[in-house]
């Protein structure tokens, strides 16, 4: 597939550009460019996108390679733990880019190994084995959500358009493992065009099986019934490279269309604290006051990074210990606009408020500190303007987590507590890994050039 021509719909590069094309080369296709992220088709495209590349590939395999004609799409099951715990050596290993992706040669060391991509096109540590951390690939609350539609449910928000490219506001199993584990690997799946990366096919196996098992785990769980999302019509290639229409309605078992999972139960979440706080939709009812914000972009890199906020001259002084009080209904949102870099960053971000950046105690993400995620995926130089034009906004409410720091003493109502913004350290290499891999696992180095960033913080009340 990677030797066709880009104009044959089942060559690599035709396939690949139906999600998303090169921003410096852009076709007319217009069955290019068509991937939907933010919004509510992004489970029905992806599956119906995965099944027509599954089939294309199963189509080569059995008829130019004598290979057999039961061949079936793996998936990558980033999310199983052994014995109920994520850091056993049996769940790190899940958690690295699978052996297959990280050798440049074929296990005989005969020929070039086409699942492989070198830097810059994969993150350093990923290649080199080191682990994604727990904390960015749980999907427990995605799969504990009771509905699908919503910014803070299973998919993701009611859109009119498929063609909404991603704008920050992901469902919470978009944005939780998919936009972390497209992070983590870095280079080309941190943008648009990802499934260049050979990668993708197996991370998307692994996202559609969680959906099938959100489906599976729960009566109460169910597809959207709305018109609107059960006949609308996505488009794909087959293996004889004619095109295959699929309603949504079409997409919703997994078993209806001619293949099951290995496991629904294996990989789905471990309880995470309590205290984790919620992303929230893009506007949020009554509008909110702001209460302080940065003066200008933050720029981030391979250090803890304190972002001092500093309060609006027009502010309450009681404003946020108000919103931070169990008896009123205020709540405290803080707001992270335009999240973009130049070049992939090689890493997520987490994000704490009221930590000491100098405390590593402080910087554990199953703390009272600990609120959240930021990710670039989509956010990267030129791809960022050919799919939307802004970079990523994330909301959090941390209205509890504030009440909290209260209660520990942390913060007693007066001032603005301190953002703290770190890269998401990776786990130990595998036990054969040499010096470089080592150094790597610690903290991922964003790349020279790639100035991954942060356009605004602010907090408000509302």
């Amino acid at each position: 597939m990677q030797g066709r021509p880009e104009s044959e719909p089942t060559s690599w590069l035709w396939q690949a550009n139906i999600h998303g094309e090169k921003a410096e080369n852009p076709g007319p296709n217009p069955e290019w460019n068509n991937c939907p992220h933010g919004g509510w088709f992004f489970l029905p495209w992806h599956r119906a996108y995965i099944l027509c590349f599954e089939e294309i590939v199963r189509d080569v395999i059995q008829n130019e390679l004598d290979g057999p004609d039961d061949w079936a799409l793996p998936y990558w099951n980033y999310t199983r733990v052994t014995n109920g715990d994520p850091d056993s050596p049996e769940s790190l290993e899940c958690r690295r880019l699978p052996s297959a992706f990280r050798s440049p040669v074929w296990p005989d060391e005969e020929g070039d190994n086409p699942l492989f991509l070198a830097e810059p096109d994969r993150s350093p540590g990923a290649a080199l084995g080191a682990p994604i951390g727990w904390t960015e690939v749980n999907p427990y609350k995605a799969m504990q959500a009771p509905r699908f539609t919503g910014v803070t449910q299973f998919g993701s928000e009611y859109t009119d358009s498929h063609l909404l490219h991603s704008n920050g506001q992901s469902g919470l199993l978009e944005m939780q493992p998919h936009n972390l584990i497209h992070g983590y690997v870095g280079g080309v799946m941190s943008q648009f065009f990802s499934p260049r990366d050979p990668i993708f096919w197996l991370h998307h196996a692994n996202i559609d099986r969680l959906w099938a098992a959100w489906i599976a785990s729960n009566s109460g769980h169910k597809n959207p019934t709305d018109a609107d999302w059960l006949g609308f019509t996505h488009t794909f290639r087959n293996a004889q490279g004619n095109q295959v229409r699929f309603k949504s309605e079409d997409l919703q078992s997994e078993e209806a269309l001619g293949y099951v999972y290995e496991s629904l139960t294996d990989g789905v979440g471990l309880k995470p604290p309590e205290r984790l706080v919620a992303m929230l939709a893009a506007g949020v009812d009554p509008p909110p006051q702001q209460v302080a914000a940065t003066s200008g972009p933050t720029d981030l890199g391979p250090d803890a990074l304190a972002v001092p906020l500093t309060p609006e001259p027009s502010a309450r002084a009681e404003a946020l210990p108000e919103a931070a009080s169990p008896q009123t209904p205020n709540r405290a949102i803080l707001t992270m606009d335009d999240v973009r870099a130049d070049a992939p960053p090689q890493t997520n971000y987490r994000v704490f408020v009221g930590a000491r950046p100098d405390h590593e105690e402080d910087l554990d993400p199953e703390g009272p500190y600990f609120i959240g995620h930021v990710h670039f995926f989509g956010a990267v130089g030129d791809n960022t303007h050919h799919h939307g034009g802004g970079g990523l906004t994330f909301k959090f409410d941390i209205t509890e987590h504030l009440t909290e720091l209260r209660q520990l003493g942390v913060w007693d109502g007066e001032g603005i507590p301190l953002v703290v913004v770190t890269p998401a350290p990776l786990g130990p290499p595998p036990p054969d890994a040499g010096e470089e891999a080592r150094a790597l696992a610690a903290v991922p180095t964003p790349p020279p050039g790639s100035r991954p960033r942060i356009g605004s913080i602010s907090l408000s009340t509302t």
